[in-house]
């Protein structure tokens, strides 16, 4: 057991993971969806969740507010939500942000923009978050229609054969959007 859980971190790390070099947070505001993530985000903090959706906010400290919106059980289901902020420790890593939520069993987390989409509307439309050693990734979008109609073939394509996550428990895994309920006026 010990050798197969060697060999399964490993396999997670065996791609060196660099973050983006540039971030314009004002782009990075406002509404994101989750459109695919890892296994391990399935089976650990995110279990049973159904249309995740981040907010993200500039505070008057300039760190960014965060919050976390799921339904649990089915797209209709009861609205779970978590709080907290990130911030930018280094301003030569840009991409390499803290983020701390309420009531989670850790202090600070590492949240790290891989790629990031083109921009439209002044807002970039998809990014790839995930920490240094690639337990865990989402793939966040704008737009999951849009999404899926332009970005999510060369996305995945990125994310299996460019960023490597390609192991059982590290890799693509879509999301679905069909049948999300709304969350009040502002999904």
């Amino acid at each position: 057991m010990n050798k197969l859980i060697l060999v399964v971190l490993l396999g997670l790390a065996s791609a060196q993971l660099q973050s983006v070099q540039t971030l314009n947070v004002t782009q990075y505001l406002g509404n994101w969806y989750e459109v695919a993530s890892s296994p391990w985000v399935h089976l650990t903090f995110e279990k049973d969740a159904y249309c995740t959706r981040a907010t993200y906010g500039l505070q008057s400290d300039g760190n960014l507010s965060v919050l976390n919106m799921e339904r649990y059980g089915s797209p209709s289901g009861e609205v779970k939500e978590i709080t907290g902020y990130a911030y930018i420790p280094n301003p030569e890593q840009p991409g390499q942000l803290k983020v701390h939520l309420e009531g989670a069993p850790f202090e600070y987390a590492d949240y790290w923009i891989v790629q990031l989409g083109p921009v439209k509307n002044e807002q970039y439309q998809w990014a790839i978050v995930s920490e240094p050693s690639k337990f865990f990734m989402w793939v966040l979008a704008r737009d999951p229609v849009e999404y899926n109609l332009l970005y999510a073939t060369q996305v995945q394509n990125t994310v299996t054969n460019t960023l490597q996550f390609d192991g059982r428990f590290n890799q693509y895994v879509a999301r679905p959007w069909t049948g999300c309920v709304p969350y009040g006026n502002t999904q």
